[in-house]
């Protein structure tokens, strides 16, 4: 009775077998789903890190990136009552200033950028321009030592709407527009560097283009884009130009400072240029310079002065409509107005 009443507790073989081959999947499935989270977690993981390494990049990167600029509005006005002689003036002048550098280890790219648009209108007249700017400057330097660097340096100017010469209220001529003339610089030389304010590029190498969208000669003879040629019978004509490529050496020195706190901002720009192939003493140069001088807060006085001489740009003579000789061009600029910098 003992061992038959053991024999019931005994559990079947085949029911052992199941239950073992049970145990034996579970573990399998158990190990698989172990291995594909550990699998998961790593995959989580390398991509926190290497999202950690590339935000790292960036942040350290962008450590290298200086950004800012200015933007000032300038008035000037003039308002007479019971006065006998003089007119009423008033005048407005916005300009913006950008830049854009980078400097990691022995490598530098410097961008300025200037926007500049005045407006001046006197007694009953239209308004006409007193100031048009579109100029750019782009530099890429690397560094041979603390004060000096191989660099190769972009130069663009050009305006953005028409201007004209007047007589009286009447317009005798259209001298400009967007576009035309658009004069560009592309450079490569030498740059010494003092200090952070300074710098002076010397380039043996330069290549200057010109370009009038326009076929207006007026826009063309004020571009000087117009050259003597002989014809067949032998005599001297002149040919109108669109475009003109010269090859040359030249210099850019740039200079930025302030004074009490940032309270005068001073800037100047340098640029010459000699053209190798035709007439290299008569060297063309365009220098421009500017000071803030704030006076309350935001407010401030503003002062330009502009330079420039180009043999090429002949002065028409309104009477006998003939050309003479080129002259240095002289635009100076007085106000107060805002200024903010950031």
């Amino acid at each position: 009775m003992t061992a038959l009443a053991a024999n019931k507790h005994i559990i079947p073989p085949n029911i052992f077998f199941i239950i073992c081959f049970l145990f034996f999947c579970l573990e399998i499935k158990g190990q698989q789903a172990k291995t594909q989270h550990d699998n998961i977690k790593r995959t989580v993981t390398e991509a926190s890190g290497a999202f950690k390494a590339f935000q790292k990049f960036i942040e350290n990167d962008s450590v290298h990136w200086l950004y800012g600029g200015d933007v000032s509005l300038a008035f000037n006005a003039t308002n007479l009552i019971n006065v006998t002689s003089g007119e009423d003036l008033i005048g407005v002048r916005p300009v913006i200033n950008l830049f854009a550098n980078y400097k990691k280890g022995k490598r530098t790219f410097e961008n300025y950028a200037t926007l500049a648009l005045g407006l001046l209108k006197t007694g009953e007249r239209k308004a006409v321009k007193s100031d048009d700017r579109l100029h750019y400057t782009s530099k890429l330097g690397y560094s041979i030592s603390p004060k000096w660097a191989y660099t190769a340096a972009f130069l663009a100017r050009t305006q953005f709407v028409p201007g004209y010469r007047y007589s009286g209220e009447h317009i005798t001529a259209k001298l400009n527009d967007f576009l035309a003339p658009v004069n560009m610089y592309l450079s490569i030389g030498i740059d010494y560097i003092p200090n952070k304010n300074i710098s002076g590029m010397l380039s043996p190498v330069m290549g200057r283009a010109t370009f009038v969208r326009s076929d207006s000669t007026d826009v063309i003879i004020s571009a000087g884009m117009m050259t003597t040629e002989t014809n067949a019978n032998g005599e001297s004509v002149q040919k109108f130009l669109n475009s003109r490529y010269e090859f040359g050496g030249g210099a850019l020195i740039k200079f930025n400072g302030n004074l009490y706190k940032n309270k005068v901002l001073y800037s100047s720009q340098l640029e010459l240029f000699s053209n190798y192939l035709k007439d290299p003493q008569n060297m063309e140069f365009f220098w421009i310079s500017n000071a803030k001088i704030q006076v309350y807060k935001n407010f401030s006085a503003n002062m330009q002065f502009e330079l420039k001489y180009d043999d090429k740009q002949k002065i028409k003579d309104d009477t006998t409509g003939d050309l003479r000789g080129a002259k240095v061009q002289i635009k100076s600029f007085t106000g107060v107005g805002l200024f903010y910098q950031f």
